[in-house]
């Protein structure tokens, strides 16, 4: 088995004058969960779509399971669940003939067995019999991707598959892509949702202005530098009520509530010393009429990483064999 299911090399696509993905490379280990960020527009879903063979690259190279050759790539697609953002659905068709119209086109043996564990698996049985009509965005979110698992694939590629769904809805799409790697299939999706990919993610590639500007593991990006460290800090006043005081204070990047007395808080120009940092917090707050309790540093988050690579450009593309300073 080959130790990366996908590897992208310099994949650019120009449309018209317009170059929407240059020079985009990164690898997908198998049986791993990989997240896809970048602001919208970045390209993601145009890679998406040329790994897929929906977009024709201008230039680059795709691997699946350790094969590069095209006209081989074409009969691998049947060990490949792609997800589009926005899927198409048959509005008249009920949940249940919907699976089982694909099952029979994919050829899936026992094709009803399947299609009942496969609405299982998603949270769907009890509305088998219901139009996907009449489902709600989320639902019919749940239906397209039983469509794409239903022929166990090895490889899923998922496009916004959390949009549309509430926080009980994405914490079993969570528990559901957990369920799959423990299978042994390999993930890449993309999504807005930080907070879940950072609880299911073992790698992350982001893409910015049709680039890849960071690979590997979110606690290695964040070490090399692109993500700030925040400072958790309680206070006698509440949050609500300190976050209006905090947002006039000229030092501070950013903040929210973490707690009913708690804030998170990074700084915009964080020093080396987290100890400086902590008091020079302790010194802003107080100066600004709060009275704090307590001042502890944590580690960045995906967000901080997030907004570390997409606000200021880059210098250059950090690898996961970087050295780090």
């Amino acid at each position: 088995m080959a130790t990366h299911a996908l590897v992208v090399d310099g994949l650019t696509k120009a449309f018209g004058a317009k170059l929407a993905v240059r020079q985009a490379s990164f690898s997908v280990a198998s049986g791993e969960v990989t997240g896809f960020l970048g602001p919208n527009g970045a390209g993601k879903t145009t890679v998406m779509g040329m790994i897929m063979g929906l977009v024709e690259p201008d230039a680059g190279e795709i691997e699946f399971f350790g094969i590069r050759d095209r006209r081989r790539l074409a009969g691998m697609r049947t060990r490949i669940g792609y997800l589009q953002e926005r899927p198409r659905i048959y509005p008249d068709m009920t949940a249940k003939a919907y699976l089982r119209f694909f099952a029979d086109l994919y050829g899936v043996p026992e094709a009803a067995a399947r299609v009942r564990e496969t609405l299982d698996r998603v949270g769907l049985r009890q509305a088998a019999e219901r139009r996907l009509g009449a489902f709600s965005r989320g639902m019919q979110q749940r239906a397209c991707l039983a469509r794409v698992m239903l022929h166990r694939p090895e490889f899923l590629m998922l496009d916004e598959p959390t949009l549309g769904l509430d926080p009980n809805g994405v914490a079993d799409m969570r528990a559901v892509f957990r369920e799959m790697k423990a299978d042994g299939v390999t993930l890449l999706f993309s999504s807005h949702q930080l907070a879940e990919m950072e609880r299911v993610c073992d790698s992350v590639v982001f893409m910015r202005e049709g680039a890849v500007i960071a690979d590997g593991r979110p606690c290695d990006i964040a070490a090399a530098g692109w993500g700030q460290g925040g400072l958790q800090v309680e206070l006698f006043e509440p949050a609500v009520e300190a976050l209006r005081v905090i947002a006039s204070v000229n030092d501070i990047e950013g903040a929210r509530q973490v707690g009913p007395q708690h804030v998170r808080i990074v700084l915009k120009t964080p020093p080396d010393d987290v100890r400086a940092a902590r008091a020079r917090v302790a010194a802003l707050l107080s100066a600004a009429g709060l009275t704090v309790l307590s001042v502890d540093a944590d580690t960045p988050t995906l967000e901080d990483v997030f907004l570390g690579l997409t606000r200021p450009e880059p210098s250059a593309v950090y690898r996961p064999d970087d050295t780090l300073n």
